[in-house]
């Protein structure tokens, strides 16, 4: 078992079996290949197989997946542009 801590989050990874965190805002989207979360921290995408929201807390922010976690990644910061930076960015 893996946790990470930081400020805003706790995760916790039994690769092969279960992903719980605290901190998550949203569901952007899940199947049974993969979990998509936005979190405080950012977004985080969870892939395996058989995967299964075990359970959800939208007041607390948690969530605990089981299946066959096989990666958890986090995406990279995208830089907030304002109008001009996206017309000459």
């Amino acid at each position: 078992m893996d946790t990470i801590s930081t400020d805003k989050n706790k995760i916790t990874v039994v690769i092969g079996h279960s992903f719980s965190m605290a901190g998550v805002e949203n569901i952007r989207g899940f199947d049974e290949g993969y979990v998509s979360l936005d979190t405080s921290s950012g977004r985080i995408s969870v892939e395996g197989s058989d995967l299964k929201i075990e359970s959800l807390s939208k007041d607390a922010g948690c969530v605990f997946i089981r299946g066959n976690v096989s990666g958890v990644f986090i995406a990279a910061e995208e830089k907030k542009r304002g109008f001009f930076g996206k017309i000459f960015g």
